[in-house]
């Protein structure tokens, strides 16, 4: 499937990887609810680089949950 892309220059603030696996749980909770937001068009969108879509219908959200939940044991450990 052929689908259209852009190339945008931005700072991007973002936490390094020793801070992510040091928060708690509720910590990295806060900092995804501060970070994933629903915009006014009902699009889901990160903050950190820009605000670029994530997924716009709801097939695309419960797409992208299987995908997290399919890759979710390949990701870190269980320490927290």
């Amino acid at each position: 499937m052929a689908y259209k892309t852009f190339t945008f220059k931005t700072e991007v603030i973002s936490v390094d990887i020793p801070t992510m696996a040091a928060m708690s749980p509720a910590q990295y909770q806060q900092y995804i609810r501060d970070n994933f937001t629903v915009d006014h068009h009902d699009v889901l969108r990160e903050q950190p680089a820009g605000g670029y879509p994530i997924a716009v219908t709801q097939a695309q959200i419960r797409a992208l949950i299987r995908y997290l939940e399919e890759i979710a044991p390949t990701v870190g450990s269980e320490s927290q």
